[in-house]
């Protein structure tokens, strides 16, 4: 079900959060909370009038700001389309109580399968890895950058694809809404956000979203949570149970300065699908990464194939 997206407008900046049941927009009954979001708490819903199931999104209303920045999040969610970026299906408010929907992904989060099964394996986790940087190649392309990447806000469908969820702390690059983050304000997740974005949020670029890609991936691999003051290096003891052949890539992802990390997600995709290519080869398996990059660049630009040959050794 997709239906025309209602435009939402700010009556009362006070807001609720309901306490489910309780019907949106005169057909979502809202049940149990299913996650809380950075603007919003989430509920599983059934459609009263199809019985299909959807995730509900309903605003905090803690901050004044909320209502404006919580449609903006409504609102890219529903221009960026792309398989590996949740879609919202349908927007509006009661009143005071602005909401959004989007499909409901019964496999739950990264976070939720790593704590369930463990480490992932490594090939698996690069798979996923991939994905997110596909949606936030995506992302970056409409000028924005997500500010909260991290295992809790990648979801799985049901084949088991990774896709990115959670655009409530998103940066506008060039602006075009009506609010903006404070200069020196510090935001996102400690573990997973990038050391410049705790000092300074309102003037990260897309070069944060690749630190959270890799901190991500390096829960995936250890199933642990990176340091809180960003001291992931050579000597963590986590780092022995990573592939040797990825431990660069993952400490290059976390570089401590920017301008060290990988230049973009299009350069970290393909990083990783020539990485992926190369484990698999010494598992005596074949390797997806040939099959990744056509995914990801179908333009076939003949730099990035001689790149690719070259982890091959051809």
């Amino acid at each position: 079900m997709v239906r025309t997206l209602r435009v939402m407008t700010v009556t009362d900046v006070t807001g609720r959060v309901p306490q489910p049941p309780e019907i949106v927009g005169g057909r979502y009954l809202l049940g149990k909370s299913v996650g809380t979001g950075s603007s919003g708490a989430v509920y599983l819903a059934r459609d009263r009038h199809t019985g299909q199931r959807y995730a509900v999104k309903v605003r905090h209303a803690e901050e004044q700001e909320q209502p404006v920045r919580f449609i903006a999040e409504a609102h890219d969610m529903a221009r960026l389309r792309h398989p590996r970026l949740v879609p919202v299906l349908d927007s509006g408010n009661d009143g005071d109580l602005y909401w959004f929907v989007m499909p409901y992904y019964a496999n739950g989060s990264l976070r939720d399968r790593v704590k369930a099964q463990g480490p992932m394996p490594t090939l698996v986790a690069l798979s996923w890895t991939f994905e997110i940087l596909e949606g936030l190649a995506v992302v970056h392309k409409a000028g924005l950058v997500h500010r909260d990447v991290k295992p809790h806000n990648v979801l799985l469908s049901e084949p088991g694809h990774a896709i990115l969820t959670d655009f409530g702390l998103v940066r506008h690059v060039h602006g075009g809404v009506p609010y903006r983050t404070r200069t020196d304000q510090s935001m996102g997740t400690p573990n997973y956000r990038a050391p410049e974005q705790a000092v300074d949020a309102a003037n990260v670029d897309h070069r944060a979203d690749i630190y959270g890609v890799g901190a991500t991936l390096y829960f995936l691999l250890t199933s642990r949570r990176p340091g809180f003051l960003y001291m992931v290096d050579e000597d963590d003891p986590a780092m022995e149970t990573i592939d040797v052949a990825l431990r660069s890539f993952v400490l290059r992802c976390m570089a401590y300065r920017p301008e060290e990390r990988f230049p973009d997600a299009r350069a970290t995709a393909l990083e990783i699908a020539g990485l992926a290519n190369f484990i698999a080869a010494a598992e005596g398996k074949p390797g997806p990464g040939m099959g990744w990059m056509r995914r990801f660049d179908r333009g076939g630009r003949v730099g990035l194939w001689q790149r690719f040959l070259g982890w091959l050794g051809l």
